[in-house]
C-alpha cells in the first residue's frame, strides 16, 4: 500500500507548485523511495508538460483498475493521460468525482510516498482528497508578493480545519542568483514576510527556491533535476532541502511519540493569575504538564497587532496587557499551533514550540 501521503498546495496559481511537486517526487525516488504522483487539477493539469513523455493513453488491469503511468521509477495518474488534448469544462461535482477516481481507482502498488499535486485555492477538489485518503501533511507554495502570502494563510488554515498539518512552506522566485558573480539576491523589496508567517503558524520548515531560467525555460531533460547538467545548480540544493523536509518531518507527523496539547489548568499561579497548561503525550500514554501563565502566553503573541512585521519592533506596552487577562477559548491550529481568544478581546496564533519554550523558562 502507500506508505506516506502528502499534498503540495498553494493559494494562487502561477507561482511554481507543480514544477516544485514533480521535481520534489522525482528527488525523492532518486534516494531510492517508491514515489506516485497525481496530479488532482483536473482543469488545466500539468504533468504531461513537466514529464518527457508520449502518452497515448490509460489502460485499464485486469482486476478493473487504472494502470499508472511510469517514467523513472515514478507512478503518474493526470487527467491529462485520461483526456489528452482535451480543454475541461466540468461542473464542480463531477470534477472532484473525477479526483476520487483518479486517487481511490489508480493501482498505485506499493509506495513510500505519494504526492498529490493539488489545484490553486481551497475548493471542493481539496476536500475531496481529505476525505478520501489519510493525508498525512501538506507543503504550502507560495513567492513573496505580499498577495501571494495573504492567500498562504488561507490554505494553511484550511489544511488545519480538515486536520492536515501543513509542515514546510516554499517561497519560490524568493531570490536570483547572479550569473557573473554567483551573489543571491532578494527578487522583492521586503525579504522575510513569509518567514514571519511561519514563525506564527509554528511550522517547522522554511524553503526558498531561487528563480532558476533554464526551469523556466523547459529547455533540457525533464523533469529539471534529472538532467545530471543541473546537479549543482543552486535550486536542485534548495529542492534537494525541500525533500529533507518531507522525509524528515513526515516521519515525525506519522511517529506515536510525542503529541501536544493546551488546555485551561484548573490550577492558579500564587497570585491568583490565571495558568495554561501544556500537555505532552507520549506513546506509552503518560502525560507530563507544563505550566504558563496565562499573561505570559499573551504577551507571547506575535500577531501584526503586536509586533511590526517589517522592523520586528514591539507594537505594545506591557502595562496595556491587564494583569488578569485569560484564555476563553482555546482551538488547535493544525499540529503545530493554537488559537487563543483572550478576555481582553484579542486573538492569538501561538506556535506549541514557543510556548513550550515560555513554560521552560517559566
Amino acid at each position: 500500500g502507500v506508505r506516506r501521503v502528502f499534498a503540495v498546495a498553494s493559494g494562487k496559481g502561477g507561482v511554481g507548485k507543480s514544477s516544485i511537486s514533480v521535481n520534489l517526487a522525482f528527488l525523492l525516488a532518486r534516494r531510492g523511495r517508491a514515489v506516485g504522483v497525481l496530479d488532482a487539477d483536473v482543469y488545466g493539469p500539468s504533468l504531461p508538460s513537466l514529464v518527457s513523455l508520449e502518452v497515448p493513453g490509460v489502460y485499464a488491469s485486469s482486476s478493473g483498475g487504472m494502470l499508472p503511468v511510469v517514467h523513472e521509477g515514478v507512478k503518474l495518474m493526470s487527467m491529462g493521460y485520461l483526456r489528452p488534448g482535451e480543454h475541461a469544462a466540468i461542473r464542480g461535482p463531477l470534477v472532484s468525482a473525477m479526483v476520487q477516481q483518479m486517487l481511490t481507482q489508480t493501482e498505485w502498488g506499493d509506495l513510500d510516498y505519494l504526492v498529490i499535486d493539488m489545484p490553486p485555492g481551497t475548493g471542493d477538489i481539496h476536500l475531496t482528497v481529505a476525505q478520501s485518503a489519510t493525508v498525512d501533511g501538506a507543503v504550502v507554495v507560495s513567492t513573496p508578493q505580499a498577495l501571494a502570502l495573504a492567500d498562504v494563510e488561507k490554505g494553511i488554515a484550511m489544511f488545519n480545519k480538515v486536520s492536515i498539518p501543513t509542515f514546510a512552506v516554499a517561497e519560490n522566485m524568493s531570490t536570483f542568483v547572479c550569473s557573473s558573480c554567483n551573489t543571491e539576491h532578494a527578487l522583492f523589496d521586503v525579504p522575510g514576510r513569509t518567514r514571519r508567517i511561519v514563525e506564527r503558524f509554528g511550522i517547522p520548515t522554511l524553503v526558498q527556491l531561487p528563480l532558476d531560467p533554464v526551469l523556466s525555460s523547459g529547455q533540457g531533460v525533464q523533469p529539471y533535476v534529472l538532467d545530471p547538467r543541473h546537479a549543482d545548480r543552486p535550486l536542485v540544493k534548495r529542492l534537494d532541502d525541500l525533500a529533507d523536509a518531507v522525509e524528515r518531518e513526515l516521519d515525525a507527523l506519522c511517529a506515536s511519540g510525542l503529541r501536544r496539547s493546551l488546555a485551561v489548568s484548573d490550577r492558579r499561579s500564587s497570585d491568583g493569575r490565571q495558568l495554561l497548561e501544556l500537555h505532552r503525550s507520549r506513546s506509552d500514554g503518560s502525560l507530563e504538564p507544563l505550566f504558563i501563565e496565562a499573561r505570559a502566553a499573551r504577551m507571547a503573541c506575535r500577531s501584526a497587532l503586536m509586533i511590526d512585521e517589517l522592523t520586528g519592533e514591539r507594537l505594545f506596552r506591557e502595562e496595556d496587557i491587564p494583569l488578569d487577562v485569560e484564555a476563553k477559548s482555546l482551538h488547535g491550529a493544525g499540529a503545530y499551533a493554537v488559537h487563543v481568544d483572550w478576555s481582553d478581546g484579542h486573538s492569538s496564533l501561538l506556535p506549541l514550540d514557543t510556548l513550550e519554550a515560555l513554560a521552560a523558562s517559566t
